[in-house]
């Protein structure tokens, strides 16, 4: 990204990211096995977009932070897309979609295209590359083609790893990192994202970001919780 942020790729023209991946864990417990319905939802919280988000805030967000990072943290102009219910189709699935395909666009006609669903059986693809003016960035192949060719030599070090190293360090030397703004950023593209998928409206930045959108329970308590139904383009308002 140093490389791109640097110019190896020219101006940056697309984004693509991908996080198509295989199915998740099953819901561990059925309703009749839980003392309440606030359990069943904490105990399969996956499947609850109050509490996960729906998968593309708690997954796919890897890759949509690949392309907050490469526009440097710069807020997309408006987002538009699809998704839906394909495969996980039954109510112990909860109220999330399965899969997600997002348009975002970017001041100077830049455009970010996010494609993520949770399918067994299919061919996977976590990948995300940068097209620019001069070249591409194979983000995750760590190598650039194009005017300025580029490849990663150099040490395969474990990422889990190096985040930690960099944690005990900051709190050792008394400088704390705070990656809380970006990460508030990358979370609102997943969110807008979702909206538009499941409004099928255009959604823009400010109206994300204004949004009075609150899907929690009226109450943190055991008992009963709402079941908000599966959102449906077109019916389903986003605030």
């Amino acid at each position: 990204m140093e490389q791109v942020h640097h110019g190896a790729v020219g101006d940056p023209v697309a984004i693509e990211t991908t996080y198509n991946a295989g199915g998740v864990w099953e819901p561990r417990r059925t309703r009749q096995q839980c003392h309440s319905d606030m359990e069943y939802q904490i105990r399969n919280w996956y499947y609850y977009t109050w509490l996960s988000g729906d998968h593309i805030c708690e997954q796919a967000i890897h890759a949509l932070d690949t392309m907050a990072w490469t526009m440097h943290d710069q807020p997309p102009l408006r987002c538009w897309g699809s998704g839906g219910r394909q495969v996980r189709i039954a109510p112990r699935y909860g109220n999330i979609f399965d899969h997600f395909g997002i348009v975002y666009e970017y001041p100077n006609n830049v455009r970010g295209y996010h494609q993520c669903r949770h399918w067994s059986g299919c061919a996977n693809r976590v990948r995300d590359f940068v097209l620019g003016t001069k070249g591409t960035c194979d983000v995750f192949g760590h190598r650039i083609t194009g005017e300025t060719p580029w490849r990663y030599h150099g040490p395969n070090s474990d990422m889990y790893q190096s985040e930690h190293d960099a944690l005990f360090a900051a709190i050792r030397a008394g400088k704390p990192i705070n990656n809380g703004h970006y990460m508030c950023g990358s979370t609102m593209l997943a969110i807008m994202g979702r909206m538009a998928a499941y409004t099928g409206q255009v959604i823009t930045w400010e109206a994300a970001i204004n949004s009075k959108l609150n899907l929690s329970p009226p109450a943190y308590q055991w008992g009963d919780a709402p079941h908000r139904p599966v959102a449906r383009a077109g019916k389903t308002k986003h605030v």
